[in-house]
């Protein structure tokens, strides 16, 4: 069903797109297929309502959270639907993190702004570089590439990196940072009630691994060393929570365990980290966001599966550098992390500091 009303509105896009005018306050938002509210769009939308004037929109799937963002003073719209087609047409500007399905993959108007602020820093192979990739999405990634005006690079030293993935052309690549880090340098300005989930007086692990293309038992979840990790946790009075990537399908299934316990996995990871003491991880660019906002909490990787991923997915940047000269063996198979200001900069990771937010803006008001 759902199919059927994307084909008609991608054909009515195409024939009333002509007779529609560009609204010069409208922009939308929207992220992972319009599935989720989280992520560099999210806090870039916040930002734009809190201090523009242009009126903004948060395109979705999810009617609880169109819901929630309208019962929290801000406008969402829902995806499939005619409102959502003439907006799309209207807008000025899109903002985008994945693909144009964040939004609607239409046929928008020559003059609409489109810019992707990407999900991360570069650290595996992604887009056109992604050996998985299926011929379609390579065509629907070329297709988004070309039809975005500006891709929002986190720093001058990733540039190539971009360029690589994406094959787009270098005037595309503006250096505007990441929203996201500089939501977890000042959390309350952008959600004022934000609130720790966890009890007090515990230390608090987090689990965030990584989504993988291939089948993968992931040793982590198996009983006697799930049991182990759970014995150490109630001695150390600490919790452990996991939280799983939005495109895993399929959860491991574990014990009932008094000190461990999972989030849904559609929850926006960046509102719980400001709470957590300790980040459990692999190949995901939340390692750099976590250490440089919080450079005194430890951090460990966890990746057992390392040869094989390389293999399946490959890596952009020094991750080698990362696991065998800035970490050190710990408990649980974990490696810890050390002396990571050796390794990590936050000039050469993050162009822009903390004013990623008005600098992408800048961009818009200075296009024309």
């Amino acid at each position: 069903m759902r199919f059927i009303k994307f084909i008609i509105l991608y054909t009515l896009s195409i024939l009333i797109r002509p007779f529609i005018k560009i609204d010069k306050q409208l922009l939308l938002f929207g992220t992972q297929g319009g599935s989720s509210y989280e992520g560099n769009a999210k806090y870039l939308f916040v930002y734009c309502n809190q201090h523009t004037s242009y009126h903004c929109v948060w395109v979705t799937k999810n009617r609880k959270i169109e819901k929630e963002i309208n019962d929290s003073g801000f406008e969402s719209a829902y995806y499939f639907s005619w409102n959502v087609l003439l907006l799309s047409l209207k807008a000025y500007c899109v903002f985008i993190t994945h693909s144009l399905s964040d939004v609607m993959p239409i046929f928008y108007n020559s003059q609409t702004i489109i810019i992707n602020l990407w999900h991360g820093i570069p650290i595996k192979n992604v887009s056109l570089l992604d050996k998985n990739l299926s011929i379609i999405a390579r065509i629907l990634d070329y297709w988004r590439d070309k039809r975005c005006d500006y891709f929002i690079s986190n720093s001058e030293s990733f540039n190539q990196d971009y360029l690589k993935c994406f094959k787009i052309n270098k005037g595309k690549i503006i250096v505007g940072g990441l929203p996201r880090i500089d939501f977890l340098f000042n959390p309350e300005k952008f959600v004022p009630n934000i609130t720790n989930p966890f009890p007090s007086m515990k230390k608090v692990y987090l689990y965030a691994p990584t989504f993988r293309d291939y089948i993968y038992q992931n040793p982590f979840y198996e009983k006697n060393s799930i049991l182990k990790l759970n014995e150490y946790l109630e001695e150390s009075n600490s919790l452990l929570y996991i939280k799983h990537h939005p495109f895993d399908t399929e959860m491991p299934k574990m014990e009932s365990l008094n000190n461990i316990s999972s989030f849904n996995k559609n929850i926006d990871i960046y509102e719980i980290l400001p709470f957590v003491d300790s980040l459990i991880c692999d190949y995901s660019s939340i390692v750099y966001d976590f250490f440089i906002a919080y450079p005194k909490r430890d951090i460990f990787l966890y990746c057992p599966d390392l040869k094989k991923y390389e293999q399946e997915r490959g890596f952009l940047g020094p991750f080698h550098d990362l696991y065998n000269s800035g970490t050190e063996p710990y408990k649980f198979g974990f490696r810890k992390l050390i002396k990571p200001s050796n390794i990590f900069n936050i000039n050469e990771l993050y162009g822009v500091g903390t004013t990623s937010c008005k600098t992408i803006m800048k961009i818009i008001n200075h296009h024309d």
